[in-house]
């Protein structure tokens, strides 16, 4: 399993569907090719995390222990 990181920020307001938009046609990867995609906020102090099979999309966004 690879982990893809985006080279630039990425709007988190972003949908799930957006998200996979975004590694299909800008990063030129296969969605369901079972590596992990992580995106970067502007401010770089928020990421998300997005892995997807045929039959189940996983999309985490980590948070801090304090909240």
């Amino acid at each position: 399993m690879r982990v893809v990181l985006a080279t630039e920020p990425v709007d988190m307001r972003k949908s799930i569907d957006g998200l996979l938009a975004l590694v299909r046609t800008a990063w030129g990867e296969d969605v369901y090719s079972g590596h992990l995609f992580a995106f970067v906020s502007r401010r770089g102090d928020h990421i998300k995390v997005l892995k997807a099979s045929p039959t189940v999309v996983v999309w985490k966004r980590p948070q801090s222990p304090s909240g």
